[in-house]
């Protein structure tokens, strides 16, 4: 464990109880990791207090905590590598996306996945580091491992709902149409997601998309999109 991660576990455990399970959450979570019984409003205020007493971290540095939180033993620790991701400076995101490969191998379920795969780190990172970004998402969408091809899809929600750069919505549509066939709700709500988060910057893309596909798209996706479209809301 390295010993950054030793702090910010030691603060997790200061404000929380011993780590649980339950079958109700394993089952919503989409994993049987256990978890600290803290909240995530507390989460967010030990990772900014803890950011902001290391902004002299280096990018390397702060990669190395972050791997060694993904590969914690409970959840907590997996969704606090996404919240410090949040906390953290541009300078500190500046290291190689890569190692989302190895990440998402220590990820289960859509909860841990779109912490770490959603939020400003993407916002930055993916559109200024494009090439390294739309080599590995695509590579994503055509893994083995579902936590990866939600994660093609995932990565790209925060960014589209902020940028109307062509790529991320040319992008996005190849990996809804790679994977619209699949059943499983880690996918079906990733493609839902992602479709709707391109409604402001690339609305008429989206619709054209929607009418050209309808009977393929799983239908929870043509409706919650639709619904969209039609009303603004989510």
């Amino acid at each position: 464990m390295n010993k950054l991660h030793k702090e910010i576990l030691e603060l997790i455990i200061q404000n929380s109880g011993m780590p649980t399970q339950h079958i109700f959450l394993d089952s919503y979570l989409g994993n049987d990791h256990p978890r600290y019984p803290i909240n995530a409003p507390t989460l967010r205020l030990i990772a900014k207090e803890w950011m902001k007493d290391h902004r002299e971290l280096s990018a390397s540095d702060f990669e190395k905590l972050l791997t060694s939180l993904i590969k914690g033993e409970s959840s907590t620790e997996k969704v606090m590598a996404g919240i410090l991701l949040d906390a953290s400076t541009k300078p500190q995101r500046k290291f190689n996306p890569a190692v989302f490969d190895v990440w998402l191998d220590y990820l289960v379920g859509w909860a841990e996945v779109d912490s770490v795969c959603t939020g400003q780190y993407t916002i930055t990172e993916i559109p200024e580091q494009w090439k390294a970004w739309e080599k590995l998402l695509t590579k994503f969408s055509k893994s083995k491992n579902i936590q990866k091809r939600r994660a093609s899809i995932v990565l790209l929600c925060s960014p589209l709902s902020r940028h109307s750069d062509p790529r991320l919505a040319a992008l996005a549509l190849s990996h809804v149409d790679r994977l619209k066939h699949e059943k499983e709700i880690l996918i079906t709500k990733a493609i839902s997601w992602v479709l709707r988060s391109m409604i402001r910057h690339h609305r008429k893309s989206v619709a054209a998309y929607l009418k050209e596909n309808k009977d393929g798209l799983p239908k929870i996706a043509v409706r919650e999109t639709m619904r969209k479209l039609d009303t603004g809301r989510k």
